[in-house]
């Protein structure tokens, strides 16, 4: 099953490549070292996760629980067998060294394939040089915030004009993160002044602080001709926003994340409600209806997990204090399952469009496509045998990384990752990592292509 539709087949792998698709006849059969039965399940490309976290220092002291040897071996669990992370840039210091130095973090540590977003901490004009030499090494996206002045990480209109004109003429895709700072500011002070407790994350960050942005992003976008990428947007008005920029020719594209399709605000105003912390904020129900029509209109392109763990220990730090919250969640490992539950699983989504979400999708915005993000001839091995039918509980002790609590675990998911193949290699069965270690390899992306 790719994006294009669902057929009866037999894959043939040779040398980490699929060699044919079809029947494979005796003497092929014969000359197989290994044969697995996918009888009674699908057969997907390895999911492509375009938004991870992994090995994030967020403060003094404070490090995401997963690192690149945990985070990858839960991906590979369940069924994600590409990322692409982010750099973390020290201020002051120029793209290409800080893709360098995160680059050298990941090698020999990752059980699947990887790639990195090239985050930008402020602009210096040179640094344009910097983005083509790292356009060469297949690194071809950016990452801008339009919020988090507080820590300096903020862009303003100008530098995301005077970026976006420089990846436009380098073929490089700007991610954003569009939330409205000064909004979320004020709506901060408002919740701590009524002494609000988790909950008031959702308060202080109401749909409209995330559209606004979206809608400004969009904007440049268009007056400076540059290949957009909305990052894990939660609100339906968001997702709208987008669709109406591609029907408009723009270049623009966007994803959401499984915690705004499946995930209700009122978890944060439970006994253990910072657990669920993150940012953008969970959303209400309207939300998740509205994210859901998006998906399923084609409003939205891909759908990526922002994979960002803390431990209990760590979540408990915040102190009664919402803005002090490590915002993330796990999602590596739960991605395929509850999108599938809650999409073809209650029949809101096509099984071909999920996959699509999950494969096609960001590998094609991404430079990775065909060798990643489908199954046909010269494609990487790259394989899910995804077993629909198996029911379970999603407890958190099932997962594979470093984080002990599970933000599903109240949900019975739908389906499981039987075998995964990442370059014709088993790295997990059974929803277990079962690779000998060190897998995953840093992948060339192409420059960014007319958004579609």
């Amino acid at each position: 099953m790719t994006e294009r539709g669902v057929s009866r087949s037999e894959i043939g792998i040779y040398r980490e490549k699929i060699a044919r698709i079809g029947r494979l006849g005796r003497k092929s059969r014969a000359l197989a070292k290994r044969v697995i039965d996918a009888s009674s399940c699908l057969v997907i490309p390895g999911a492509v996760d375009p938004h991870v976290h992994l090995q994030l220092d967020i403060a003094p002291g404070m490090r995401t629980a997963d690192d690149f040897e945990t985070g990858t071996r839960t991906a590979a669990a369940g069924g994600v067998t590409t990322i692409i992370d982010y750099t973390t840039p020290q201020p002051g210091q120029s793209p290409l060294e800080a893709f360098e130095s995160r680059r050298k973090q990941a090698e020999g540590r990752a059980h699947v394939d990887y790639n990195l977003h090239n985050v930008l901490i402020g602009w210096e004009r040179d640094w344009a040089e910097d983005l083509g030499r790292l356009v060469r090494l297949g690194s071809t996206s950016v990452k801008l915030f339009m919020i988090y002045a507080e820590r300096g990480w903020q862009a303003d209109d100008a530098m995301l004009i005077e970026v976006m004109e420089a990846c436009r003429r380098l073929g490089i895709v700007v991610c954003i993160h569009a939330e409205n700072d000064s909004l979320i500011g004020l709506y901060t002070s408002r919740q701590k002044e009524q002494g609000a407790g988790a909950d008031g994350l959702a308060m202080a960050r109401p749909p409209l602080t995330e559209a606004e942005a979206a809608a400004r992003a969009i904007r440049f976008s268009e007056a400076t001709g540059a290949r957009l990428h909305l990052v894990h947007l939660s609100t339906a008005e968001s997702a709208r926003l987008v669709g109406a920029a591609r029907r408009g020719g723009l270049q623009v594209s966007g994803e959401t994340c499984p915690q705004y399709l499946a995930l209700d605000k009122k978890l944060l105003a439970g006994n253990e409600g910072h657990l669920w912390g993150c940012c953008p904020p969970l959303r209400g129900r309207a939300e998740r209806a509205g994210l859901m029509k998006a998906l399923q209109r084609g409003w939205l392109q891909a759908i990526g997990t922002d994979h960002c763990t803390f431990t209990r220990k760590q979540k408990d730090t915040w102190d009664g204090d919402f803005t002090l919250i490590p915002y993330g969640l796990p999602g590596l490992e739960t991605s395929l399952p509850v999108t599938y539950t809650i999409g073809p699983g209650r029949d809101r989504l096509p099984v071909t469009q999920w996959v699509k979400l999950h494969t096609a999708g960001p590998a094609s915005l991404f430079g990775l496509y065909p060798r990643k993000g489908t199954l046909r001839k010269g494609s990487d091995a790259d394989i899910v045998i995804w077993d629909p039918g198996v029911k379970r509980d999603f407890k958190a002790e099932q997962l594979q990384g470093a984080c002990d609590w599970n933000p599903f675990s109240r949900m019975r998911v739908s389906g499981i990752a039987r075998h995964v193949l990442l370059r014709g290699r088993e790295i997990a069965a059974e929803g277990r990592y079962s690779g000998p270690g060190g897998e995953g390899l840093y992948q060339l992306r192409r420059r960014a292509a007319r958004s579609h």
